[in-house]
């Protein structure tokens, strides 16, 4: 099945009312890394897998990634690579650790940063300053912003379709949830032997795991994209 066939469903899923449809999407080597070392920037995908990331984000109304992609990699999360609108950039970003020369702050749509209730309200000041919205949310018991709070105000502010790119932590929180309606996963032939994708056990039995309806998969240059709607 083609990767139109993903598009094609992608654009007849209708949101629940209180969040959006979910993609998450990320690319790893064949032993399941995504970096060689914490913060340190990795690139694993070929150009023909870069540009299909690209239409993925075309489609969707909003991208996020965690606050420590940001300062690894300093992304400026658009479409490039392909014709299509940039999706409106979210980050979450609990300490409101947000670094001041970012490059999501040179673009037209500057970030929305989704922070805890208690952060330095100086920072928070400079960054609205710089015309960023700043959102304070609550946390769960493990200190994290809450993603049912953090789904239902993207919901709010009209993002229907949102894509998950990372980090490890952001994609391992949203899969532990069930939050995830598809999957997109690039494989790249590569060994690494680095830090992986997933940071935690996603359930305590084989049976609670999370997976892939009818999944599908075709090859971009070197690079082996696996996609499916992800059972909840």
């Amino acid at each position: 099945m083609s990767l139109e066939a993903l598009f094609a469903r992608l654009a007849a899923a209708e949101p629940p009312e209180q969040r959006p449809v979910v993609m998450v999407s990320y690319a790893q080597s064949l032993d399941g890394s995504v970096a060689l070392r914490r913060g340190e920037r990795l690139a694993l995908s070929s150009q023909p897998s870069l540009a299909f990331t690209h239409c993925l984000r075309a489609n969707h109304d909003a991208i996020l990634v965690g606050v420590g992609t940001v300062l690894a990699d300093n992304p400026r999360l658009t479409v490039r690579l392909v014709a299509g609108n940039s999706p409106q950039p979210v980050v979450l970003d609990t300490h409101l650790r947000f670094p001041s020369g970012a490059a999501l702050l040179d673009q037209p749509r500057l970030p929305w940063i989704v922070t805890g209730p208690e952060v330095n309200a100086a920072k928070r000041m400079a960054l609205q300053d710089k015309g960023v919205s700043v959102l304070a949310l609550p946390l769960d018991a493990a200190g994290r912003v809450e993603l049912p709070a953090l789904l239902a105000a993207l919901r709010a502010r009209g993002v229907r379709r949102l894509m998950v790119e990372g980090g490890a932590a952001v994609l391992t929180s949203f899969l532990v949830g069930r939050w995830v309606d598809f999957l997109a996963v690039t494989v790249s032939p590569l060994l690494v032997g680095g830090l992986h994708a997933l940071t935690n056990p996603l359930a305590s039995t084989e049976t609670a795991l999370p997976r892939l309806r009818n999944p599908q998969w075709v090859q971009m240059g070197p690079d082996l994209v696996i996609w499916g709607e992800c059972d909840s």
